[in-house]
């Protein structure tokens, strides 16, 4: 592996180098590790170069597939499958198990290598091809005792069939048909194409040499006008202009930059519609101060805090934006006691004496509410994005909630997926919340355009914010 960066996700699927991430084609074809058969690369000079990196697990995969078979076999065994096609008859039995195959391998992996797999290592597992009509794979076909060849999709590459039979099975609703999580009605197999040509797209920024693909627009609207009736193409213009030395950038380059941008700008977009869609009337425009807790926040929030820029860029009577960032994991990240400070703006913002605060509060929301006692004042907007609620720290979470109602907060949650946002969404009512104007669950209109493919699945997608599992005030 390329020690500077993670293998993109194509890699996992066989369609990358393991090594130098080039894509496969007829004129680079791909060969496999003979030995624990989960990497692909496209010469020798790949492979000899990876293995000081690769060897550790080649030799532990290889060394826990066997003895681990038994466990993992017994698990596909609980899921209903049609007798005499073999066809998986519940999806989502196959989803449960597939996770537990991944748990159970994983543990395997961390006591042969007697530490924690890595982040790459991890991906080979969470996106092993796996056979769409059946969910088995050619390491779980090995514990069988069979050989069997997982072929890839040749529209897309990045789902995979078993036998002929098994894709005659699936073929169409793959094809053709509206998938889990796609958007605009998009097959499984067109969702798959966007994020390959999104991976692509990060790779050739990446190979500029300038990191991650960050941009956020630096002019400043001259009133505040309502994003309710725009989308993403809203950015059209401003990427055009500041990438306009690119002469060839064609239509289709247009909309990956506008992917692209998304992934950060949903964080500020979101924001910006809660306050919209919470308020009554237009007051919060207009307000000296705004002021803005992120609750449960993490590197994520901490590392792409510039783009909450555009919040003052759309809303240009507000002098002072604060945003308190609030979360237990903040400790590792600004330490453990809180902390103020001032963050530079553009230039623009910096001649009129428009200003950013950042707070942060290494604590559970609710924890901080008490610690404020008769200080604490509600904020114009408390956002939790995907906060994984239903799945971690649950009752820290619930409490939480309690807190915001009982305040009467104003306040968004956002999931990555509809199967997260409707468990959200259930917990909020267990305490008695309910979505202002049926707000949600639903869609968010400015989750990240950038989907995924989940991982441990064969179907299934999530993004950032993609979807909305609260709106309450």
């Amino acid at each position: 592996m390329n020690t500077k960066l993670i293998p993109p996700i194509t890699a996992s699927f066989f369609q990358a180098c393991h090594y130098c991430f080039k894509h496969y084609s007829a004129a680079n074809p791909l060969s496999r590790c003979a030995n624990c058969m989960h990497v692909v690369y496209c010469g020798k000079a790949c492979q000899i170069a990876d293995w000081p990196v690769h060897k550790e697990f080649c030799r532990a995969y290889r060394a826990v597939e066997r003895p681990c078979g038994a466990e993992i076999l017994r698990l596909y065994s609980f899921v209903p499958v049609d007798p005499v096609t073999g066809v998986v008859t519940n999806s989502r039995e196959l989803a449960g198990c597939l996770g537990e195959v991944a748990t159970v391998i994983l543990q395997n992996l961390e006591e042969e290598l007697e530490r924690q797999p890595r982040r790459d290592e991890r991906y080979l597992v969470a996106w092993e091809p796996r056979c769409l009509a059946c969910g088995h794979s050619e390491a779980t076909f090995r514990m069988q005792g069979k050989r069997v060849d997982v072929l890839p999709c040749r529209d897309c590459g990045l789902s995979f069939y078993c036998s002929s039979e098994h894709w005659d099975a699936v073929k169409d609703t793959h094809q053709k048909s509206p998938c889990q999580d796609g958007r605009n009605n998009l097959s499984q197999c067109s969702m798959n194409k966007l994020s390959f040509h999104d991976v692509r797209f990060a790779q050739v920024i990446e190979n500029e040499n300038v990191g991650e693909f960050e941009w956020a627009p630096e002019r400043t609207m001259t009133s505040w006008s309502s994003i309710q009736l725009i989308n993403w193409s809203d950015f059209s213009n401003h990427l055009s202009l500041d990438y306009s030395y690119c002469s060839k950038m064609d239509r289709e380059f247009l909309k990956a930059l506008i992917r692209a941008s998304s992934e950060n700008l949903s964080m500020p977009m979101t924001i910006l519609w809660g306050l919209e869609v919470l308020n009554t009337d237009a007051a919060w425009t207009r307000k000296h101060v705004l002021n803005i807790h992120v609750l449960g926040a993490a590197e994520k929030e901490l590392s792409k805090s510039h783009v909450f820029e555009e919040i003052l860029h759309r809303v240009p009577l507000v002098k002072t934006l604060k945003l308190t960032f609030i979360g237990p994991d903040l400790e590792q990240l600004t330490g453990s006691h809180p902390s103020v400070i001032p963050i530079d703006t553009c230039d623009q913002c910096s001649c009129t004496g428009r200003k950013i605060i950042h707070e942060f509060q290494p604590k559970a929301y609710h924890q901080y509410i008490t610690d404020q006692g008769i200080n604490f004042r509600n904020p114009d907007l408390a956002v939790a994005f995907n906060s994984v609620c239903s799945r971690e720290h649950v009752v820290s979470w619930t409490t939480t909630y309690h807190a915001l109602c009982h305040r009467r907060i104003p306040s968004i949650f956002t999931a990555y997926n509809r199967e997260e946002a409707l468990a959200e969404a259930f917990l909020f009512k267990g305490v008695g919340i309910v979505s202002h104007g049926n707000l949600a669950p639903k869609p968010n209109p400015w989750g990240s355009l950038i989907s995924k493919i989940e991982p441990n699945g064969v179907v299934g997608f999530y993004a950032n914010n993609a979807w909305i599992s609260g709106a309450f005030r």
